[in-house]
This record gives C-alpha cells, structure tokens and sequence, in this order.
C-alpha cells in the first residue's frame, strides 16, 4: 500500500499526518481562531478527530489525507486533500471533487506557508493523483481564505448555502499557476 509523500516547500515541510498526531491535530482544531471556520466554530469531540485520522489512512492508498505542517519540527497546522464532504450536498458543481483543506495557527499565518503548501498539494494531486482539477467551499466571511484560494488560482464558480455561513465554491484547473 503506497503512501502519501513528504512535501517539502520553502518554509516548511508537509509530514502524513498518523494516529500520533491526535493530540497535536486536536490542539490545532479547537483553536479558536482555527475551529472559527474550518469546524463551523465547534470544537470537535477527540473521537471525531481521531475519526479524521483513521479516514485520511483509509485515502493513503489513493495519495490523499491529511499532512502535518511543520517548521523546525514544531507543528503549525495541517493540510490535506480529500473528497468533497459536506459542500457536495448543499452543491452538485463540486460533487465527486477533491478539495486541499489548511489549517494554521495564527502565529504561522502570513508567512506564505499556506499558499506554499497549497501549491505542494496540487502539485501532489495532479502528479501523484492524476486529478485534472481541485475544488473548494469557503464561508463568505472568511476573506483570508478567499485570499488564499485567489493567490492559488481559484476561479468563483458559484454560491450556495452551508451549515452556518452562505459557501462560495472555487475550482483550479491543476494546468494553472498563480
């Protein structure tokens, strides 16, 4: 069963995240300037996470999962690329998609690491996953992330509702660069 890479960019490097990193990931998702968005600003229960583990060494053999983000061995956050979940429901444009997911704690923010590590991810994608494109749902209000996805050449392709926020969906053909 192959298994996903480390990637390396400028500023720090991408490890596969494991059953190990629960402690380090749950930390990062119940941040509060992290769970704000990505977790609809709920702090998720520890099995819930440890779910999110076990489902990223599931997609292992597809090259997919979860990544730890670390500088200098200290972990700022995590990456991944995973099918599209809830987003698909509410929308049928991103269905059957594959969306990158960051998270960083605030003191890593503004740094380029997250444009780095999305541009690793789509790299990864199209080169170890043969995807043609990537997609992505973001909460209106987060306007880091619609940053984000504009500096990654993230086209708007529409709008619809989502759990607490209205969603604005994004899609990069994996050809484009920023």
């Amino acid at each position: 069963m192959p298994t996903k890479p480390t990637l390396h960019v400028p500023q720090a490097r991408l490890r596969p995240a494991g059953a190990a990193d629960l402690h380090q990931l749950c930390a990062l998702l119940w941040h509060e300037a992290v769970r704000v968005y990505l977790c609809d600003d709920t702090i998720l229960p520890r099995d819930i996470v440890e779910g999110m583990l076990a489902r990223s060494d599931r997609l292992d053999s597809e090259q997919l999962g979860l990544w730890m983000i670390e500088t200098d061995r200290t972990c700022v956050g995590c990456a991944g690329l995973q099918p599209v979940g809830e987003a698909a429901a509410i929308d049928k444009t991103i269905a059957g998609g594959v969306e990158p997911l960051i998270a960083l704690r605030p003191e890593a923010r503004r740094q380029g690491i997250a444009t780095a590590a999305i541009e690793a991810l789509a790299s990864h994608a199209k080169q170890a996953c043969g995807l043609e494109t990537l997609v992505a749902a973001v909460d209106v209000p987060n306007e880091d992330s619609h940053r984000l996805m504009r500096a990654c050449a993230f086209k708007e392709i529409g709008q619809g509702p989502g759990p607490k926020h209205t969603l604005v969906f994004y899609e990069r053909y994996l050809d484009a660069r920023p």
